[in-house]
């Protein structure tokens, strides 16, 4: 065959699995290229909150909080609820800190410990943790890129996803930092990238700085294979299709968020919206079908981190209307069924993500969904809806308005008698700073992300009182993190029908089945099993 390009390591996507794989590879001495659909680099990671998640880190250590190896294993098993294979898992944790470590002495990224931010489910789960395991890029000069500055992720969405750190809100939250709009406006001002983009920013210039070819708006279309060996891959580049050898090929694509039968298939999801790039198409899936490798579930579809959000008519993203995902919880709102029924502690995105998918029977259907999110006009004052900011106006066509709980049922369809008596039993419970019903406010994570310190001891209390009163039909938002992947092995190489490595052939990230997590989910853990398994990839090809 005639060859058009020449590498070591061929890395299809450029988030934090194709990035890490390139960085490593160059690091250790061979050729690497990266392909990105888009035309920026970053991927689903730069529209992340950037954050890894992993126990016992060497960052952690240094700064003094106690964790182990046993007790991230023990909390992960609970997360997997038996959906993970152990080994890969212990590969997850031990491979994951020897990643840490190398990325930052070696490489030199400038990660940090996330203060006060406790494991999703601590304490109630054995193993978990009140704070250490999450780490963050500092803020990163995105004039160190140069030219590259423009060309790296930066979400769509709003500054406040990419201009401010996880540290700096939690320091907010607790009362002893400054105003996160202060940060925000001191980082826009000398363009220093926080979060996902901030984390993206720092390995572009990594790659670049170890001679690592970064190729825009050219999408790997199939992979070359010889004898069941994959060698190489055609790469449509804006001056025609190239044929790229490579000894090996990652393919790190991310989900299938914008592949309507994928997301309908493996979801379970016939409607959803979606906040990551329409590039994320599940080619990873198309192109290793050609050599037998198959997706593969890794969890039920109510354990799959599949957010909640809304519609935002009038805005456009990507050239479509625009969702926005919903962390629930703030002080005078509550989410509801269609009987105007509460079904969860909808102060906990993963309660309510789970609650909302729930299967009862063919006469009930999906009883609780369609939900609503349901505010008051203390709500819209004091926290906003983004893309409305607190004290705007609602954008026009969002939610449904009334001068009367009442009133607002009927202009929706929820039961008027069940949502009164919601709104009163729940005013009830924020008068006394005590859900009796599901316990809303005491998960500390939830507390931190959306209570109100000013509400008193429970934060996440306030009473919907102050007319007119709201109503937002909720959506499934689907983030890039799938329920099917490729099956890897502790090499990351990807495992075909029958059940045997195919040479040259590796997957990272959420392009890999979550088989070594299983069925739960913690922010972070998709940002770490790409660092990881990119880095298996590189080290297996470079030697």
């Amino acid at each position: 065959m005639n060859w058009d390009m020449e590498t070591d390591l061929l890395c299809v996507g450029s988030g934090a699995g194709g990035m890490a794989a390139a960085i490593v590879a160059a690091e250790q001495g061979a050729r690497a290229l990266v392909v990105e659909k888009d035309n920026v680099v970053g991927g689903v990671t730069g529209l992340s909150s950037g954050q890894c998640w992993l126990g016992g880190s060497h960052l952690e250590e240094a700064a003094g909080l106690d964790d182990s190896r046993e007790e991230t294993l023990r909390y992960l098993e609970h997360l997997s609820q038996g959906h993970a294979e152990p080994h890969l898992r212990e590969v997850f944790v031990d491979k994951g800190r020897e990643v840490i470590e190398y990325l930052t002495e070696t490489i030199g990224l400038r990660l940090q410990v996330v203060r006060d931010l406790p494991d999703y489910y601590y304490p109630a789960v054995e193993g978990s943790r009140a704070e250490g395991r999450y780490l963050e890029i500092e803020p990163f000069p995105a004039g160190e890129l140069g030219d590259w500055a423009a060309r790296c992720m930066v979400t769509p969405y709003g500054e406040g996803y990419a201009y401010v750190t996880s540290n700096e809100f939690n320091a907010m939250k607790m009362g002893r930092g400054e105003p996160v709009w202060d940060c925000l406006a001191r980082h826009l001002e000398r363009d220093e990238r926080c979060a996902g983009a901030g984390l993206m920013a720092a390995m572009v210039k990594a790659a670049l700085d170890r001679g690592v070819e970064i190729l825009t708006e050219s999408p790997a279309t199939r992979l070359i294979h010889e004898n069941g060996k994959v060698t190489g891959a055609i790469v449509a580049t804006p001056e025609g299709e190239k044929r790229v050898k490579a000894r090996g090929v990652v393919l790190a694509t991310s989900g299938y968020d914008w592949n309507r039968k994928m997301v309908s298939s493996f979801e379970a999801l016939p409607e959803s919206g979606t906040m990551c790039p329409p590039t994320v198409e599940g080619d990873h899936l198309v192109m290793a079908a050609e050599l037998g490798a198959i997706p593969l579930p890794s969890r039920a579809p109510a354990q799959t981190p599949v957010f909640i959000g809304y519609k935002v008519p009038g805005e456009t993203v990507y050239g479509h209307t625009s969702f926005r995902m919903w962390l629930p919880g703030h002080p005078h709102s509550m989410i509801v069924n269609r009987s105007g029924s509460r079904f969860c502690d909808d102060s906990f995105y993963p309660d309510v993500a789970t609650k909302v998918g729930r299967f009862d029977g063919q006469e009930d259907g999906m009883v609780n969904w369609p939900a609503w999110l349901v505010f008051d006009e203390n709500f819209r004052e004091k926290y906003g809806i983004l893309p409305a900011f607190p004290g705007e106006p609602v954008p026009e066509g969002m939610a449904t308005t009334a001068g009367s709980i009442e009133e607002l049922a009927r202009l929706t369809g929820i039961d008027a008698d069940g949502l009164a008596a919601t709104v009163a039993r729940f005013n009830g419970f924020c008068a006394t700073g005590i859900d009796e019903d599901f316990g809303r406010g005491t998960v500390p994570w939830g507390r931190l992300m959306t209570g109100d310190p000013r509400m008193g001891e429970n934060q996440n209390l306030g009473p919907l009182e102050k007319p007119p009163y709201y109503a937002v039909r909720l959506e499934r938002v689907v983030m890039g993190v799938p329920t099917a992947g490729l099956e890897v092995d502790d090499k990351a190489r990807v495992i075909n029908v029958q059940g045997e490595p195919i040479p040259g052939l590796f997957a990272a990230g959420n392009a890999a089945t979550w088989r070594d997590i299983g069925g739960g989910y913690n922010s972070g853990i998709a940002n770490t099993r790409g660092l990881v398994q990119g880095y298996l990839a590189a080290r297996h090809v470079a030697g």
